[in-house]
């Protein structure tokens, strides 16, 4: 260490940063396994899992499971998920496929008015509809009181 260095003053150390929130609330891997289960422990502690996972607290020692839940009913949750997620796909597959039509015929052009028209119409009309119909299609489900074992 220089001269300088050792001169220069010592910058206050940067506050501790809490853990990234997804957007949308994602857990990675939900799609494959599931939308997560938040579990709230009676001591305040928190933790997102998958079904089949079991939990325990950190502070308290107490021990959830999630197999607790009704498979039936985590079911219905998957299906509302994976129907909801589709409409997306589509639409992307959709605008893909009419960029690569319009490219093969000849007419470059096309692709520059279809890209941006399809994502300023998609952002301004159909995915605030679609994530309207999406929370009312996740607020009819069921939720679960897991209690600790």
């Amino acid at each position: 260490m220089g001269r300088r260095a050792r001169n220069r003053p010592q910058a206050p150390a940067a506050p501790e940063r809490r853990a990234r929130i997804r957007m949308g609330d994602e857990k990675p891997g939900s799609v494959i396994k599931g939308p997560p289960i938040t579990v709230r422990c009676d001591c305040g502690e928190r933790t997102e899992l998958f079904y089949g996972e079991r939990w325990t607290c950190a502070s308290c020692a107490r021990t959830y499971d999630t197999r607790r839940v009704p498979e039936r009913e985590y079911a219905a949750v998957r299906r509302v998920q994976r129907r909801f997620r589709a409409v997306p796909i589509a639409l992307g597959l959709v605008v893909a496929a009419l960029a690569i039509f319009f490219t093969l015929t000849g007419n470059p052009f096309s692709v520059f008015v279809l890209l941006p028209l399809s994502v300023a119409t998609w952002f301004a009309f159909i995915r605030p509809l679609h994530r309207r119909r999406y929370r009312a299609a996740i607020a009819q489900l069921p939720r679960w009181n897991l209690r600790a074992e």
